[in-house]
């Protein structure tokens, strides 16, 4: 008997040792991320930096302040990343060649998949490219961001039929305007 207590407290000696080993090992970890939870704050997914969740004016804050990479996840984030090769092989020339533009550079920043998925008339567009291009790491030029909107634009006439139809007589105006410069471009 005095063999089995004898070594049920060795077992347990052992087994204190591993759990503080291993607590030693995560402790800093854990307490890090306790405390990032506690104070709320948002982790990026890109570099790691933990963002607070609320910009200086109050706002929600959505992208890292140190890569500015998208740290929330948005509806359109989970549908397709690309546009189906054989409905981009029926766009313009010019499109498909944006294209390539536009996924390199919205991809440095979020999903392409947000884009792809999202639907905005053409005025909605160009204030959400204006407003990427000056995010920190965008690297799109005033050139490439006109190109990546006409491109948007263009797409939405294209793909998304449905939304393009429900759309207001003002903006299916300026979309059909990129619609016929890009293909009469050919």
């Amino acid at each position: 008997m005095k063999s089995l207590v004898r070594t049920l407290k060795l077992v347990a000696l052992a087994l204190t040792a591993a759990l503080g080993a291993f607590y030693a090992a995560n402790t800093a970890s854990f307490v890090y991320a306790q405390a990032a939870k506690q104070e709320g704050k948002i982790k990026c997914p890109r570099c790691g930096y933990m963002n607070p969740p609320k910009n200086p004016d109050g706002t929600v804050n959505t992208d890292c302040d140190k890569c500015g990479y998208s740290i929330v996840s948005f509806a359109a984030d989970k549908g397709p990343s690309k546009i189906d090769a054989k409905i981009l092989a029926t766009y313009a020339p010019q499109m498909k060649a944006t294209y390539n533009i536009f996924r390199n550079k919205c991809s440095k920043c979020h999903t392409l998949a947000r884009p792809i998925n999202t639907d905005l008339v053409p005025t909605k567009w160009e204030e959400y490219v204006k407003r990427m291009m000056k995010k920190p790491g965008s690297g799109i030029k005033p050139n490439e961001a006109k190109q990546i909107w006409e491109f948007l634009v263009y797409d939405t006439a294209k793909r998304k039929k449905s939304f393009f139809e429900k759309m207001p007589e003002k903006e299916k105006q300026i979309a059909m305007k990129v619609v016929e410069k890009a293909e009469n471009s050919k």
